[in-house]
């Protein structure tokens, strides 16, 4: 099995991992509503990027998890189904370097979101007055 080595396979993890992702019994319902097919090349550009410090994903990822929280609250369980999902369509493409630092990466991603929506008491401002997102998140 190969190790990533591109952003086409970047692509294959991030398709495949959002396929389950929509379709999963606990995170499912949290993708309804979001543009994904528009918003997966930003993932791409987002993973590119911390991977390989491209400089393709130009920011938003928190506050894009800060609005989405806004509507469905982002439980600990929901970051561990994402992670589970996560880990297990990486390994079932990729071995090696690249991905373990990809699955590394991503349960720090999970650890700092979570951290964030953890502590979010109230709509983050200027939510209330901003237009509908309809992205999804970064991983």
């Amino acid at each position: 099995m190969n190790d990533l080595a591109s952003r086409a396979d970047i692509a294959v993890v991030v398709d495949a991992f959002y396929a389950k992702a929509i379709q999963d019994e606990q995170i499912g319902y949290l993708f309804e509503g979001l543009d994904l097919m528009n918003h997966l090349p930003v993932i791409h550009d987002f993973w590119e990027n911390i991977l390989w410090r491209t400089g393709a994903y130009k920011g938003g990822m928190m506050y894009k998890h800060l609005l989405l929280n806004a509507r469905k609250p982002l439980t600990l369980e929901h970051f561990e189904r994402w992670l589970e999902l996560f880990t297990q369509t990486v390994d079932a493409h990729y071995k090696g370097p690249n991905a373990s630092t990809m699955k590394q990466l991503a349960h720090s991603i999970a650890r700092t979101i979570y951290a964030r929506v953890s502590q979010q008491s109230s709509v983050p401002m200027g939510v209330q007055d901003a237009p509908s997102e309809t992205s999804a998140g970064a991983g």
